[in-house]
């Protein structure tokens, strides 16, 4: 089931784009034959602690977060703002799972929402164990689909670091549309990189079907 809400509740909507459709969390759950997507869950946070302390040597260098001083406390509480940022709008975060397995493979999201032009930026991450073998394409493929059908967004962000070669591979295998190289478009442990822009549209999905 969808619940309509608003997101801003103090601001006076002006018409459709200030709402936005938003499914229960527990509710959730995306799957394909390559991965399944679903909520975390408290049960994860030694899951993503034991994930982030094998990655940060591959992570860590375009993702602050995964840091050589992580910590399973950090893990706790980034798992439990997870509702609260999801109810809200702000962000929907979700476990990459082999839908085989059950393993934790890693982590993707929507982030940086914008009510206004009802678009959200991309962001995914593989645990080293993991890499190259198919997860981060299938699960922006997902990801992209949620965001654009069931949150009736309009546009889709991926942006990667211009030496980040392995995200920029996956957002390509997803069927992303690479837009161009923004300079100076993000700062990572205090240094300026350029960044590609890829997009993903609703009618992506009627070109390349899942």
């Amino acid at each position: 089931m969808i619940r309509r809400v608003v997101l801003n509740p103090h601001a006076i909507p002006w018409d459709d784009r200030d709402a936005m459709n938003i499914p229960a969390m527990s509710g959730v759950a995306l799957k394909s034959h390559r991965v399944l997507l679903r909520p975390y869950g408290v049960h994860d946070i030694d899951d993503l602690y034991e994930a982030a302390i094998e990655s940060v040597e591959t992570v860590y260098p375009w993702l602050s977060w995964c840091c050589p001083n992580y910590t399973r406390t950090d893990s706790e509480k980034w798992i439990n703002d997870r509702s609260g940022e999801w109810a809200a709008g702000r962000a929907f975060s979700f476990l990459i799972a082999d839908p085989t397995t059950g393993r934790f493979v890693g982590g993707c999201g929507l982030n940086h929402i914008s009510q206004e032009y009802r678009m959200a930026n991309l962001g995914y991450w593989v645990r080293r164990s993991a890499m190259g073998q198919g997860y981060a394409p299938a699960a922006t493929r997902l990801l992209a689909r949620f965001g654009l059908k069931e949150l009736d967004l309009n546009r889709i962000e991926i942006v990667a670091a211009l030496e980040n070669r392995a995200s920029q591979r996956a957002a390509e295998k997803a069927g992303a549309f690479r837009e161009g190289v923004l300079r100076s478009r993000l700062t990572i442990h205090g240094k300026v990189h350029d960044a590609v822009m890829y997009s993903m549209i609703p009618s992506d999905f009627r070109e390349y079907p899942q």
